[in-house]
């Protein structure tokens, strides 16, 4: 495996810890402007999980079309991780997928540190 593949998978494998962390913690009944219906948490993890696994395949096989998927996927965990950080900062405590957001967003910096070589 390329070191983009090992990189991306490392990515995958926090995204994995992330959604454990929000699925146990009641992420989707926790938000700022209500609760996420089921189906939708639901339906944008399974188009997630196709991205990324879609991303990690084409990566280690490396094909040029990784690359671009590549830094998408870096950019949106990071904004994710983000997200679940700047929530724990406004609340001064806990969000749900605040502890893997840390994770998140090393794994989504050491990706673009990868691809920017």
């Amino acid at each position: 495996m390329n070191q983009t593949g090992r990189a991306v998978l490392l990515l995958v494998v926090a995204l994995i810890l992330h959604l454990a962390e929000e699925v146990g913690t009641g992420f989707r009944k926790k938000l700022p402007l209500g609760e996420m219906p089921l189906g939708v948490f639901v339906g944008i993890n399974v188009a997630l999980y196709a991205f990324c696994f879609s991303t990690l395949f084409l990566s280690i096989a490396g094909n040029p079309w990784s690359i671009p998927l590549a830094w998408a996927f870096a950019i949106a965990m990071g904004l994710n991780a983000l997200g679940h950080i700047g929530m724990m900062v406004l609340r001064k405590g806990y969000f749900p997928g605040g502890v893997t957001a840390f994770l998140l967003l090393l794994a989504g910096i050491y990706l673009v540190v990868i691809l920017s070589d």
